[in-house]
């Protein structure tokens, strides 16, 4: 695994050609986000803005699960609790009855 703040093997890259780290290409993310939300780029700039946001969540989920997968193998090297899967925000009651 990358250490912090290096590019990991295979990373989108910036227009200077610099591989994103992780949390640049996080930031990228949300300034392409701002951007479209805006609703101000022309039809061929929001496309392009789209088709590197979709990039840039591939590597991010990527990175996700590379250092999931660490956090795991580091935990049972330990002998350590045993990890599950997080299954996202539970929903509450009250949710089923509207």
């Amino acid at each position: 695994m990358a250490k912090k703040n290096e590019p990991a093997p295979g990373a989108p890259v910036d227009a200077s050609g610099k591989p994103y780290t992780f949390e640049k290409a996080l930031a990228r993310l949300e300034a392409i986000v701002d951007e479209l939300e805006d609703g101000k780029l022309a039809l061929e700039a929001s496309i392009a803005r789209f088709e590197e946001g979709v990039t840039l969540t591939r590597f991010l989920e990527s990175e996700l699960g590379r250092a999931q997968k660490r956090v795991e193998e580091l935990v049972e090297s330990a002998g350590g609790a045993a990890t599950k899967p997080w299954t996202g925000d539970e929903p509450e009651e009250d949710d089923d009855a509207l």
